[in-house]
């Protein structure tokens, strides 16, 4: 059953430290993808999504403009964030694990989801089909050449550590 990303429905966000105290969190707003869903054989499942580099919003101009430079995203250079599975390994009834290839600033890495089926239902505006699913994983941002940083009596301005976090809903096409 193939579904394609409902971006009006669906949420990637992620968060990293600032100055070692607090996370700031920032989403992306333009995504799309596909979703092959097998609920007989899981293992046949796949996915592939990008997102627009660029689309990235935290809440402060000024921080946007800074992620969107050389500095971390570069999306001038690198305009898209592709995702491509690889494997989905089955944990129970609605849980598994989906490794695949995360390209990140022209970098590809395998990175793991954790992945949750949340339900399915039809639109009762559209008639169509829904599937949600939520997703989550950890990145070094330095696996993907993300290396700005400053230093400030000794506390680094941003981590290491990326938390990503995605809430998709997807619409059935056949």
């Amino acid at each position: 059953m193939t579904w394609e990303i409902d971006p009006a429905h669906s949420s990637i966000e992620f968060s990293v430290t600032h100055l070692a105290i607090t996370n700031v969190k920032g989403r992306f707003t333009e995504m799309a993808g596909t979703l092959y869903l097998d609920p007989e054989q899981p293992t046949h499942s796949w996915v592939k999504a990008q997102v627009n580099s660029a689309s990235v919003q935290t809440g402060t101009p000024r921080r946007d403009a800074h992620i969107r430079s050389a500095d971390f995203f570069d999306t001038t250079k690198f305009p898209t964030i592709a995702f491509q599975s690889t494997q989905v390994k089955p944990i129970d009834q609605t849980h598994c694990v989906l490794d695949g290839n995360l390209s990140l600033r022209g970098v590809t890495r395998v990175v793991s989801f954790q992945v949750g089926y949340t339900g399915r239902g039809k639109d009762p505006l559209t008639g169509a089909w829904r599937v949600g699913l939520f997703a989550r994983t950890t990145i070094d941002r330095r696996d993907f050449g993300i290396t700005f940083n400053q230093i400030n009596e000794g506390i680094m301005l941003v981590g290491h550590t990326v938390w990503i976090e995605m809430s998709i809903e997807a619409i059935f096409v056949g």
